[in-house]
């Protein structure tokens, strides 16, 4: 028969006793761990259209001409 001493379940049933003390506290921690509320945090607010960034024009707009930028005056 296999030897399952050193085995990563072994180390693993070893860790929780000597921090919980039984598998009956450690199963009672890992409950309430997963009862408590969710923290929701506020849903992303999507950026105003404008900027020299956007991908497109606002609908309702006169699309941006190709014409020549103003000349310095001075």
């Amino acid at each position: 028969m296999t030897d399952l001493m050193g085995s990563p379940a072994h180390e693993l049933l070893a860790q929780i006793l000597a921090r919980y003390g039984s598998i009956d506290v450690f199963i009672a921690r890992l409950h309430v761990l997963l009862d408590t509320p969710t923290v929701e945090h506020p849903a992303a607010v999507a950026p105003s259209a404008g900027g020299r960034h956007r991908l497109a024009e606002p609908t309702g707009t006169v699309p941006m001409t190709t014409a020549a930028p103003p000349r310095p005056r001075g």
